[in-house]
């Protein structure tokens, strides 16, 4: 509880602590990424295709138009035409003197178009001159052409594309293109760049988002009592917060249920075991009542005292009543629906109520019982729930009957507050008490339960107990020696609830011998 405390009360620092980067920062960085990746993917993939023209691997776009002389001379060169030494770059068409087409690599169609093109820009074929002449040129459609004339007389027209070419005609006739090969190698290098981008920034993300996934499992879990963690972007760091609200809350709303739930089982408990005592007083005068009503008349017989019949009858009524008030809260407590009943009352109607129950108790014991009341407590108010109170009070002299040998005494004081002005008997100061003293004449309170006698169920004076027991023979009488360790806790709870103390000690004689036990219950007084 203390350290749930302690971090609910931290968890306002920790929201304040809690800072990073805007999640927008975040995207853009990572699109930062992308854009440079790709970059370096374009640069990569012209960087070999560069190199690759460098090394003379492939011809460049521009290679068809401003080498047509140099394939022209190589055609010339040999002794007949040899379509293998046309480079890659151009595909040809070669044409007789008169213009028929006698050799070509280009599909009917464009080679149709070719000899359109060339006896529209080149007939009469004459105009091609000689086989010394440099090429004649013409261009359409993207489409640049060469003619020139070879040595035997025939025609050769060269095509060309503004394209990259394999230089290797091996190379030229198993793949594409260059330039779409360098397309799809930069589209396939983006397309990894961007996968192992997305892969690590999913993975980033992940871990930003751990400790809220921590948080909400162990949440689900039932798990409070924890921190919940923290993350460098701002608006996780804001979600966090919102679940370390949520889960100080839900902390605080199951630990008020929980002390609701135990302050109702307490309640049930204690009420529970105060039945004990107006049932020691019924079964104890009941006992009596037709002891004596069966008492044979004459003689030899006991004579019957109807006083004692009489004041028995009347416990047993009183005490019934009491039975039917607890019955009626313990059913209230059940439901959840016990409420405080505290009222203004007067310190001399507690205490005459307070000794008539006690009274009854000793009796039902058959423990000596004296009462004495001082004057002033007749002056004093008190704040409290009659019932409960008395309850309280009960429970010490039902203790102090089942360990007293002979006798119980009550005694009830007003205690006046220490204060500048002086405090009359008759005007009790404000801030007094009224004590009210519980004194058995037994083996007193073991050194362990002054301590811890008004523990929840401490039972470490079975000692005091079995003495107690052993030696009056009050079990047996009606009231029951055995003890839960419940009656001084429920009696230090309700006077803990009237702003009131219990105080646990042991009376000496002469001797220094310890005499008896002493229960002190005080309960703030009022003018």
């Amino acid at each position: 509880m203390e350290r749930r405390g302690h971090q609910t009360g931290r968890a306002g620092e920790r929201a304040e602590a809690r800072r990073g980067m805007p999640l927008a920062l975040v995207i853009a960085r990572y699109f930062a990424y992308v854009i440079v990746a790709l970059g370096a993917v374009w640069v990569a993939a012209l960087a070999c295709f560069s190199i690759a023209i460098g090394q003379g691997v492939v011809y460049a776009a521009d290679y068809g138009p401003s080498h047509d002389d140099e394939a022209a001379a190589v055609l010339r060169a040999a002794p007949a035409f040899d379509a293998a030494l046309v480079p890659t770059a151009y595909h040809y068409l070669l044409v007789s003197g008169d213009g028929a087409l006698l050799e070509t690599d280009l599909p009917a169609d464009r080679a149709q178009r070719a000899l359109e093109v060339a006896a529209e820009e080149f007939a009469p074929w004459s105009g091609v001159a000689d086989a010394a002449a440099a090429p004649v040129t013409a261009g359409e459609g993207g489409v640049t052409y060469s003619a020139f004339v070879l040595t035997d007389g025939t025609i050769c027209i060269l095509t060309s594309t503004y394209l990259p070419q394999f230089v290797s005609r091996e190379l030229h006739d198993a793949l594409p293109n260059p330039q779409n090969l360098l397309l799809v190698a930069g589209c396939a290098g983006s397309v990894v760049a961007i996968a192992l981008i997305a892969r690590r920034a999913s993975r980033v993300i992940v871990r930003k988002m751990a400790p809220l996934t921590d948080a909400a499992e162990r949440i689900a879990r039932g798990e409070l009592d924890f921190a919940v963690g923290a993350s460098n972007v701002r608006q996780v760091n804001d979600v966090l917060g919102a679940m370390e609200r949520m889960r100080v809350s839900l902390a605080e709303s199951l630990e008020a249920r929980w002390r609701a739930e135990q302050q109702q089982r307490d309640q049930v408990a204690a009420l529970a075991h105060d039945l004990k005592t107006p049932l020691s007083v019924v079964r104890a005068n009941a006992d009596y009542v037709a002891e004596e009503l069966g008492a044979p008349s004459g003689a030899a017989s006991v004579e019957r005292d109807d006083a004692e019949v009489s004041a028995a009858a009347a416990d047993i009524a009183r005490a019934a009543q009491q039975l039917d008030a607890h019955v009626q809260l313990l059913i209230d407590a059940s439901r959840g629906a016990a409420s405080s009943g505290k009222r203004v009352m007067g310190a001399g109607e507690l205490a005459a109520e307070v000794e008539r129950q006690a009274e009854a108790v000793a009796r039902a014991a058959g423990v000596g019982f004296a009462a004495t009341c001082a004057s002033e407590v007749a002056t004093a108010r008190l704040e409290c729930d009659e019932g409960a109170f008395a309850r309280a009070v009960m429970n010490a002299v039902a203790n102090a009957v089942d360990h007293a040998h002979g006798e119980v005494r009550l005694a009830f004081a007003l205690e006046r507050a220490v204060q500048g002005g002086a405090a009359t008997a008759a005007v009790p100061a404000r801030g007094d008490a009224l004590a009210i003293t519980v004194d058995d004449d037994g083996p007193g309170f073991t050194p362990e339960a002054l301590v811890h006698g008004c523990e929840r169920f401490f039972r470490g004076d079975a000692a005091r107990s079995s003495a107690g027991a052993s030696e009056n023979g009050h079990a047996a009488a009606g009231t029951s020696a055995r003890h839960y360790g419940i009656g001084l806790f429920s009696a230090s709870e309700i006077v803990a609830a009237h702003g009131g103390t219990l105080e646990l000690s042991n009376r000496s004689d002469d001797a220094g011998r310890i005499a008896g036990a002493r229960v002190i219950v005080r309960i703030p007084a009022t003018r």
